[in-house]
């Protein structure tokens, strides 16, 4: 056993390396999404770097103009991902992503640090919307799960590291390690090739079979089958330019769109961006006896390790049993989270031999959503579209996702300190309740298992238009 393994490893290891390569972006964004829950603390005491305490609303604009930020990831790449390459694009990210750590580690006002998170969600909606693509191009069949969860657990490995090193470092420390980690990026993108699916369709065979070889660990005899696969595809799906036209020329594209973008909204309605930017100061207010950065702590490694499970769960379960149990996990313990915190604030009850329950229904959130609500509407994207209509397709719920995330990390404190952190707990309960529902109707289908071909007669079922074609 050991044996193949090691004889599958010495021939596919490129694949892992090219992969983690480009995934290694995620880590240093991850950090800067993660960033707002150790700094807030130290905004606010006598080591910030600003000239004044920020007020609410100002810390509210941090928070959320990363995510508003991510919205000009899908703006970018939607148009120029098969003009320029994924590669070049991922190289692009580099840009605004060290940008953001410089303003960050300079800033002495508002209006920087504002730019600052700006650059770093620009950075994270560029990588959140080409890396994942990138790799399912670079990658066998066979270990294309795996290597598509090389991101997920990067993007969790910045997270921890934020979490670790913000409570026991002053600003410019975490500020400057992030931008350290950061540098190292411009040099491993730069030795990560450009996927052989765009170099074919550009028209250079030579160097997509080249790419193929070196990628496979093979010669160019035992590749050539491969090759030849994506020459026809291409022939096929891209006789005409592909439009935005595409996505309702079907029934079938047009369902799946709607089930896409409801469950990328999801994702953010959830609350998980609210969670991971504001963690050590919802522990605190949910009443929780651990120390805020203890507890962000446990989290982030709750994160890491789960990350490396998902890829397992995901194909052995399928895709609705995974939404429709995880949706209804995170509406009960995001409930209990409310009551917890109705009881304590609000009430005065004595909580204290209960005071472990915050925590134990955060960890299981986090453990729920990265099993399930997090990871299923991007396999779904990549399931239910044909290659012609994809990228658009993964934009516009990118977009959509982005936008949820921006209206609910601007005000959910707002609403926290208005009605309570019990009622902004309740509404992302009901949120996830909502998916549930949506999960469990006939409204989406299983594909786990499925090709393409019949994934698209179960959206098209009903209609008389012509199914897409297999690819």
């Amino acid at each position: 056993m050991f044996e193949n393994c090691r004889a599958d490893l010495k021939q596919k290891w490129r694949q892992y390396l090219a992969a983690s390569l480009a995934s290694y972006g995620s880590l240093c964004t991850g950090m800067s999404m993660g960033w707002t829950s150790p700094v807030f603390p130290q905004l606010r005491s006598e080591n910030s770097p600003l000239p004044r305490e920020p007020t609410l609303v100002e810390e509210n604009w941090i928070g959320s103009l990363l995510v508003l930020g991510g919205l000009l990831g899908p703006l970018i790449t939607v148009p120029l991902s098969n003009r320029v390459g994924r590669r070049w694009i991922i190289m692009g990210s580099n840009i605004p992503l060290l940008l953001g750590w410089l303003l960050a580690g300079v800033a002495t006002s508002l209006p920087t640090l504002y730019a600052a998170r700006v650059m770093w969600g620009c950075a994270t909606g560029m990588q959140f919307a080409t890396v994942p693509l990138y790799i399912g191009e670079i990658a066998e069949d066979k270990i294309r799960g795996s290597l598509s969860a090389l991101f997920l657990l990067f993007i969790n490995v910045g997270f921890l590291l934020a979490y670790a090193i913000g409570p026991f470092s002053t600003y410019w420390g975490l500020t400057a390690a992030g931008g350290i980690l950061s540098l190292f990026y411009v040099p491993f993108t730069w030795f990560i090739p450009e996927t052989p699916f765009f170099l074919m369709f550009k028209g250079n065979v030579a160097e997509a079979t080249e790419v193929l070889q070196k990628l496979r660990g093979l010669p160019k005899e035992a590749v050539q089958a491969e090759v030849d696969g994506l020459r026809a595809m291409i022939a096929r799906e891209f006789k005409t330019e592909p439009s935005v036209k595409d996505l309702w020329a079907t029934r079938g594209n047009l369902k799946a769109l709607g089930i896409c973008v409801f469950l990328a909204m999801l994702l953010q309605l959830s609350g998980i961006d609210v969670l991971l930017f504001y963690m050590e100061e919802l522990l605190v207010k949910v009443g929780t006896r651990i120390s805020a950065s203890d507890g962000t702590i446990i989290m982030g490694v709750v994160q890491v390790v789960t990350s490396c499970i998902t890829p397992l769960v995901v194909d052995r379960l399928g895709r609705k049993l995974l939404m429709w149990t995880t949706s209804l996990g995170l509406t009960i313990f995001l409930g209990i989270i409310g009551v917890y915190a109705l009881l304590d604030s609000h009430y005065k009850y004595n909580v204290a031999p209960y005071a472990f329950l915050p925590l134990l229904c955060l960890i299981v959130y986090m453990i729920l959503f990265t099993l399930g609500v997090g990871p299923v509407p991007w396999i779904l994207v990549a399931e239910m579209f044909p290659v012609r209509t994809k990228c658009l397709a993964s934009g516009i719920a990118s977009f959509c996702c982005w936008l949820a995330g921006f209206v609910w990390t601007r005000f959910f404190r707002d609403v926290a300190a208005s009605y309570g952190i019990y009622t902004a707990f309740w509404i992302l309960a009901v949120c996830c309740g909502f998916g549930f529902i949506f999960s469990i109707s006939p409204l989406l289908p299983e594909t786990k298992g499925k090709t393409f071909d019949e994934i698209q007669e179960m959206l098209n079922k009903g209609s008389k238009e012509n199914k897409p074609v297999d690819v």
